[in-house]
């Protein structure tokens, strides 16, 4: 067999191999699985520190398992656009580690990557725009019982840096 040969072989093997990483076997309760456990709800954002119900907001429930969530989007530019999307975010007992698929109605299809960061889980995925390659996270965390931050960062050096995207903070309706 010819070297690119054996190197097509031997990747194909590795594909397949983690392809099939997959188990009957339910996942052993981590605290990792339980990071999003306040996720559930109906999330507006804070304007000028008020809930605000035309601004952005995200309804969340949970999924097939106690850490998959489904959520349906509705975003709101500063230009005053609104865009509806939905999202699947959930643990992946293989990988060890929150991912996230998102689609927008403007037919737009990403999967994203989660990756720990200190304590907060970000989702990452790369971007190429007007020819410019670059990395964006973002991430939601905790501001208390009804309260969360969700931050978006860029960086064009590899993950070297981040510059902040925006900051934005919600609160969950009753």
């Amino acid at each position: 067999m010819s070297r690119i040969g054996v190197i097509l072989v031997s990747s194909s093997v590795a594909i397949a191999a983690a392809a099939s990483a997959q188990t009957a076997s339910p996942p052993a309760p981590s605290a990792e699985m339980k990071y999003y456990d306040l996720w559930p709800g109906i999330w507006v954002r804070l304007v000028n520190g008020r809930a605000d119900t035309d601004a952005s907001r995200f309804v969340v429930r949970r999924s097939v398992h106690s850490a998959a969530f489904e959520e349906d989007w509705r975003l709101v530019s500063d230009a005053g656009t609104v865009s509806a999307s939905r999202a699947i975010r959930a643990w992946d007992q293989i990988g060890r580690r929150w991912m996230f698929v998102w689609i927008s109605d403007n037919a737009l299809f990403q999967v994203w990557e989660g990756q720990k960061v200190g304590d907060r889980w970000y989702i990452v995925k790369e971007f190429e725009i007007d020819g410019k390659r670059f990395l964006s996270r973002q991430a939601w965390w905790p501001e208390g019982q009804d309260r969360l931050v969700r931050v978006s960062e860029r960086s064009f050096d590899c993950a070297a840096t981040w510059q902040p995207r925006f900051r934005e903070e919600y609160v969950r309706l009753p």
